[in-house]
C-alpha cells in the first residue's frame, strides 16, 4: 500500500533564522576589529615601526637613507626587463575574469548549494595580484566587478553584497540567483519522494531531501513545511535599496541599478507538493521591483497550477515586451551537493507584446480621449518605458504591427542566440509561418493552442 501524500505548508524556518541572527553580529564585529586594526597599523607605519617581516621590509624600501642590498632593488635598479603599463593592465584584466561566474561574492560558500563540480574548481582568478601596488589594486578591483558574472546561493548573500561600494553595483547588468527550495519536518519515520517529472533525466521518483526539526509545543505549528516562494521573495528583497546614510531627499538606488536581465534557478520545486504563492510574491514582483527587467530567465518552475501563477507573478519585473524565458531544472538538490541537469531548448514568450493598435474605432476617434493617453501611442503602453528593441533582424512575411522580433539563446546554458520572432496578440513564438492570423497553433511551452 502507497502510504498517503503529505502536503508542505508555506513558511519561514525559525533555526534558519535563528542562524543567520547569530552569525550577524559576529560579521559586524570582525568588520569592527578589521577597521581598528587598520587604524593600528597606520599610527606603526608613521612612526617607523614594524608589525611584522613584511612590513620591516615595506619600511627598509621607503627609507631614503637605508642601504640598499641586492634583496631590496627593484628589477629596474638590476637592469631586469621592464613591461609597458599597457601590457601590465591587460595581464591584469585577464587575471581578474572568470570563465565561470563567481558564486556567493563577499561571503562564505554553502557546500550543500554546489555541485561536485564546482566544489573542486579552485582558484577562478589571480585575487593577489591586487596586493601588488594600489595602481593594480583601484584598477583590478575595477575589472574583477564589470568583467565577471555572479551567482547567489542564499539571500543573506545578495544582503551582504551590499558591502561592495556602489560604484561596483552599478555597473553590473547580469545576475543569477539559485533558489533551493528547502524542506522541514518534525516526523522523522516519514519520507517525501520528489517526482520524476520533475526533469527527462529522472529515471524514477526520488528522495526529496528534508531538513528534520524537533516537534515542538501542540500552539506552535509544526508537521511537514517548505521554504519555497518565500525564499524567492527573500532574494528579491535583496535587491532593495541598501541603506545610505548621505542620500536623504532623493530615493536610494537599488542593489544593482542597472539590473536588466535575471535568471532564476529553481530547485527541487516540487509539481505536486507545493501550496499557492502568497501575496509577498505579487507585492515585490510587481510593485517594489515592477517593469525592472528586460529579460527574465527561469528554470524548474513546476509545471502546475501554483508554478503557472507563480510565473504570472514573476512576469511582472518584466518591462512591457520583455523576454520571459522557462526552461527546465538546471539542478536536482540531493543530500551533501547539488547534481547537474541538462538542457534543453527555452520556451519563450514576450511579455505584454501588444501595441493598442486594434482597438475599436470609436475609442479612437474620441474627441474627449487626451492625445497623450491613447492606446495608438506606441510609447504609452504601461506607466514606464518598454524594453528596448533590438535592431538587425531578418524580415517578416508577416505584417510588422502583428509581430515583434527578440534573440533567444539557443539552449538553456548557451550564449549563443538566435532570432525569433513573436505574436504580437498572444506572445508566443511564432514557428509555422503558414498558420493565418485567425488560426491557432500547438504553443512550444504547453503544448495547447493559443491565437497568434
Amino acid at each position: 500500500m502507497r502510504p498517503q501524500t503529505v502536503f508542505p505548508w508555506e513558511c519561514r524556518d525559525r533555526e534558519d533564522q535563528a542562524r543567520n541572527t547569530y552569525n550577524s553580529p559576529l560579521r559586524r564585529a570582525n568588520q569592527s576589529l578589521e577597521e581598528e586594526n587598520m587604524r593600528l597599523k597606520r599610527i606603526l607605519r608613521e612612526n617607523g615601526i614594524s608589525w611584522s617581516p613584511i612590513a620591516l621590509n615595506h619600511l627598509k624600501q621607503l627609507d631614503p637613507k637605508a642601504r640598499k642590498t641586492r634583496s631590496s632593488l627593484t628589477s629596474l635598479d638590476l637592469g631586469h626587463p621592464y613591461l609597458p603599463m599597457e601590457v601590465i593592465l591587460r595581464i591584469l584584466k585577464f587575471a581578474m575574469k572568470s570563465s565561470e561566474p563567481i558564486i556567493d561574492p563577499l561571503s562564505p560558500l554553502t557546500s550543500e548549494n554546489l555541485t561536485d563540480k564546482e566544489k573542486t574548481r579552485g582558484n577562478q582568478i589571480a585575487i593577489h595580484f591586487l596586493a601588488t601596488c594600489k595602481a593594480l589594486n583601484v584598477e583590478g578591483t575595477r575589472y574583477l566587478w564589470e568583467s565577471n558574472e555572479f551567482t547567489f546561493t542564499t539571500p543573506q548573500a545578495v544582503q551582504h553584497f551590499a558591502a561592495l561600494p556602489s560604484q561596483f553595483r552599478q555597473t553590473i547588468t547580469h545576475s543569477n540567483f539559485r533558489i533551493i527550495a528547502r524542506y522541514y519536518d518534525d516526523t522523522r519515520h516519514r519520507r517525501h519522494k520528489l517526482d520524476k517529472c520533475y526533469h527527462s533525466d529522472l529515471k524514477k521518483d526520488q528522495t526529496l531531501k528534508v531538513h528534520h526539526r524537533p516537534t515542538e509545543t501542540p500552539l506552535i505549528r509544526g508537521g511537514f513545511r517548505c521554504y519555497t516562494w518565500n525564499q524567492i521573495v527573500d532574494f528579491l528583497e535583496g535587491l532593495r535599496a541598501p541603506y545610505d546614510p548621505k542620500i536623504k531627499i532623493q530615493p536610494r538606488p537599488r542593489l544593482l541599478p542597472s539590473l536588466a536581465t535575471l535568471r532564476l534557478d529553481l530547485v527541487n520545486f516540487s509539481d505536486t507538493l507545493l501550496p499557492f504563492s502568497g501575496s509577498e510574491l505579487h507585492d515585490i514582483t510587481s510593485h517594489e521591483l515592477g517593469c525592472t527587467l528586460n529579460e527574465l530567465h527561469v528554470t524548474g518552475m513546476p509545471f502546475d497550477d501554483t508554478g503557472m501563477k507563480a510565473s504570472a507573478e514573476l512576469s511582472g519585473m518584466l518591462k512591457d515586451e520583455g523576454l520571459y524565458l522557462d526552461g527546465p531544472a538546471s539542478y536536482i538538490a540531493q543530500s551533501r551537493h547539488l547534481h547537474a541537469l541538462s538542457g534543453k531548448r527555452w520556451c519563450a514568450r514576450v511579455i505584454r507584446a501588444w501595441n493598442g493598435k486594434d482597438v475599436d474605432e470609436e475609442d479612437s476617434d474620441d474627441e474627449d480621449t487626451p492625445r497623450g493617453h491613447s492606446a495608438h501611442s506606441h510609447a504609452k503602453l504601461g506607466a514606464l518605458p518598454p524594453a528596448p528593441q533590438e535592431e538587425g533582424h531578418p524580415p517578416s512575411l508577416r505584417d510588422d504591427e502583428t509581430v515583434i522580433w527578440k534573440r533567444v539563446p539557443v539552449s538553456r546554458d548557451a550564449t549563443d542566440r538566435e532570432w525569433i520572432q513573436f505574436s504580437r496578440f498572444s506572445g508566443y513564438e511564432m514557428t509555422n509561418m503558414d498558420w493565418d492570423s485567425d488560426e491557432e497553433g500547438i504553443c512550444p511551452c504547453c503544448g495547447e493552442s493559443h491565437p497568434v
